[in-house]
């Protein structure tokens, strides 16, 4: 099985985050920071949110990876 998130979809992931972050009960100048920085460096098709996209897709393909059986058994007897 493989799933695959593209960039857009990983942005709106990220703006979901953030945005739940924002809402949360910060400092005024701790929401200015995640306000700019959304604004500034995680814009759509920027190269930060193209990488965000291929962490994403790396660690959940790394988790399928790791959760499927072993073909390798140890038998039993030993």
């Amino acid at each position: 099985m493989r799933v695959e998130f593209t960039v857009d979809e990983a942005h709106r992931m990220f703006e979901a985050v953030l945005d739940e972050l924002v809402a949360l009960d910060l400092d005024k100048h701790d929401r200015a920071t995640l306000r700019r920085w959304r604004a500034d460096e995680m814009t759509p098709g920027s190269v930060a949110v193209q990488r965000l996209c291929e962490k994403l897709n790396e660690g959940i393909q790394h988790s399928h990876d790791r959760s499927e059986a072993s073909p390798i058994k140890k038998p039993d007897w030993v």
